[in-house]
């Protein structure tokens, strides 16, 4: 590379209130960690209650299941194609107490049963967003409830867009 030449992260001039960190550039969608208040927001406007059953595609250290089932009381499962994380996850609902109430394993997303879920959490790229749209699309004609962080389900007009970087400015 020239010493004039500058590198520029990928989506570097698109305007979005959180930075792209991957979009479809991985064939897997990466580990990104949500930010524990973006989740608690989250969380919050799902209107969970002890009935609901939460499914977390591709859930990484399993935060988001855990919050819910420690604040909320939410029973879930939490999925992730990446055996460390899943283990991390495990770990996670046993220090916090709440291994009673989630369950994670090892599973493409591809694969995950929502016949049980009431609320489904996804930080899934765009192109595993587009493998999967038909399930959540009848997830969602169920009556449930579903979060997409940061990418949006192409087709589906959300009854709410929560702009975080205002919910935490507040």
């Amino acid at each position: 590379m020239a010493d004039t030449d500058e590198w520029s992260a990928p989506f570097h001039d698109i305007d979005t209130v959180t930075a792209v960190p991957y979009g479809d550039l991985h064939t897997v969608s990466p580990f990104v960690a949500t930010p524990e208040h973006a989740i608690h927001t989250i969380l919050h406007h799902l209107q969970l209650t002890p009935q609901d059953f939460l499914v977390d595609l591709g859930c990484g250290h399993g935060t988001i299941n855990v919050i819910a089932a420690k604040k909320y009381s939410v029973q879930g499962l939490g999925v992730d194609i990446e055996p460390g994380l899943v283990e991390i996850a495990k770990e996670n609902a046993i220090k916090e107490d709440v291994e009673n109430l989630v369950d994670f394993r090892v599973e493409d997303v591809l694969q995950t049963d929502l016949s049980e879920a009431s609320v489904v959490v996804s930080f899934l790229v765009p192109r595993h967003l587009k493998q999967i749209a038909s399930k959540l699309k009848d997830f969602l004609l169920r009556g449930g409830r579903l979060a997409c962080y940061h990418y949006p389900l192409q087709g589906v007009e959300p009854s709410k867009v929560i702009k975080l970087k205002e919910q935490f400015n507040k």
